[in-house]
């Protein structure tokens, strides 16, 4: 099971290691004085809107664990310098993913937890707007800083074309989702397809970043990359789960994905093979102008009534080891591939 910070247990080492190198950076780069880098910090989890630190401490890092740990399957020998490039490799990669959440909670208008408030809502869409360029711009720079640090120059171009393909792929992906949102003729494909281009985006780039430090040969980045598209459809799929039938007390609202219209997994398999009544039903809501809160429920009840949640389960689980065997048809040392089963195995909640 995913451990309390909401990482997979063989992630959790890794932590404090990217935290030194996400601070490290920021306190290189930032002007004290200007505030836009307090709202920063903000978004990256280290202190509350009043500046003071916060709370509940820095949130989990997966996509710079999961680069560190592409880092260090490929890399036997490393020694500390290639180790600490591959720490700020993995700082970048999390600067690109609190950049795309601070716009995405924007987009599709996410208040964000009570104990922490998305950008937006506290400082404006503009400014939110602001923080998340300037974060992205921090994570390309960090990339930047490679050759600085003794990374050759053609390989310090090549981790910045990862990251920038990342971002590209992502983005590809979240514009297709948007257009999704009107349409009621939506197929498991197609979703699939989204879900792989923007959360698998994320998760197997930040992989792929990390073998490419590690020197991999082409495959290897290729099997680690793809194994974190198809490993992000089945965590898409398993959030997507979790916000309709989650545990509201755990900080899992449905309400915002919902109310914009968002094709989540269990309401797409529903539309195409559900009974007459129920895409019906579906329909009837999902074509309403504006959506309210009591629909919600509605549409949970719907789901319900067309065994989505086991249905939805079951696929998310079968495109989980789907993933895994991806490693193992491309001849990957079968210790390695135990610990990858292992962090897909945490991330899916088994």
């Amino acid at each position: 099971m995913p451990t309390s910070t909401g990482l997979p247990p063989l992630l959790v080492d890794s932590q404090e290691q990217i935290e030194q190198a996400l601070r490290a950076h920021m306190d290189g780069l930032a002007n004290g004085g200007l505030e836009l880098y307090r709202m920063m910090r903000y978004g990256l989890g280290w202190i509350e809107q009043d500046g003071t630190p916060a709370l509940f401490g820095a949130p989990a890092r997966l996509h710079g664990a999961l680069c560190l740990e592409a880092w260090s399957a490929l890399s036997p020998a490393a020694s500390r310098q290639d180790e600490d490039l591959a720490a700020i490799a993995a700082a970048a990669c999390e600067l690109l993913v609190a950049s795309i959440e601070i716009h995405e909670q924007m987009q599709i208008a996410e208040q964000g937890p009570l104990d922490h408030p998305a950008m937006w809502w506290v400082w404006g869409p503009a400014q939110a707007i602001n923080v998340g360029d300037g974060l992205h711009a921090l994570s390309r720079l960090a990339a930047l800083h490679l050759a600085a640090r003794g990374l050759p120059a053609d390989r310090t171009l090549a981790a910045v074309t990862e990251l920038d393909d990342t971002a590209l792929r992502y983005y590809e992906g979240q514009y297709l989702e948007l257009r999704l949102q009107e349409r009621l003729d939506v197929t498991e494909a197609e979703y699939l397809s989204v879900a792989k281009q923007k959360r698998g985006a994320l998760l197997g780039g930040s992989m792929a970043l990390g073998a490419l430090l590690a020197h991999a040969p082409t495959p290897a980045a290729h099997a680690l990359r793809s194994f974190g598209q198809t490993l992000g459809a089945a965590a898409q799929m398993q959030d997507d789960i979790a916000l309709i039938w989650g545990d509201p007390k755990a900080g899992l609202t449905p309400m915002a994905r919902v109310l914009n219209k968002s094709k989540l997994y269990p309401v797409v398999h529903a539309l195409e093979h559900g009974s007459v009544k129920q895409r019906r039903s579906l329909g009837r809501l999902y074509y309403k102008r504006v959506m309210e809160l009591s629909d919600v429920d509605e549409i949970r009840l719907i789901l319900e009534e067309a065994g989505g949640r086991d249905t939805a389960q079951a696929a998310a689980s079968a495109i989980a080891e789907q993933a895994v065997t991806e490693l193992r048809e491309v001849g990957m040392d079968e210790h390695r591939v135990g610990r990858w089963q292992a962090i897909a195995d945490a991330m899916m909640g088994g």
